[in-house]
């Protein structure tokens, strides 16, 4: 799983990267789960970019997952970006930042993402 879970630095600025691509629900919940508690552990802000694909399926199940785990650990991320979601996902996520404290933005790049995280 730490090839799926990992820290990177982007400009001089720590990310935690979750590579969620072509895993199934529950390989997703795994993921999640572990980077929750990673984020609790290390009880620091955090920077996270999520990575999907067109094979991943998010899943009612992995939404609940995300409604009762994140509000534990929200409080620590600063800033939250997703690459690689489909257009049905991306309403997906338009839906969660009605209620997410702090939003999930969606970008066409992991690049762009980083950007995004470690803007000021």
């Amino acid at each position: 799983m730490t090839e799926r879970l990992k820290k990177i630095l982007h400009k001089n600025k720590e990310v935690l990267v979750l590579d969620y691509s072509d895993f199934n629900a529950d390989g997703m919940i795994e993921l999640l789960l572990a980077a929750k508690e990673l984020i609790m552990r290390e009880e620091k802000n955090v920077l996270v970019l999520s990575i999907l694909n067109k094979k991943n399926y998010v899943s009612p199940k992995f939404m609940r997952t995300i409604e009762r785990e994140v509000r534990q650990v929200e409080h620590l991320i600063l800033k939250n970006a997703v690459t690689g979601i489909s257009d049905m996902q991306g309403w997906i996520v338009k839906g969660m930042n009605l209620w997410y404290r702090r939003q999930l933005h969606v970008f066409d790049s992991a690049d762009k993402a980083l950007d995004f995280l470690v803007s000021d």
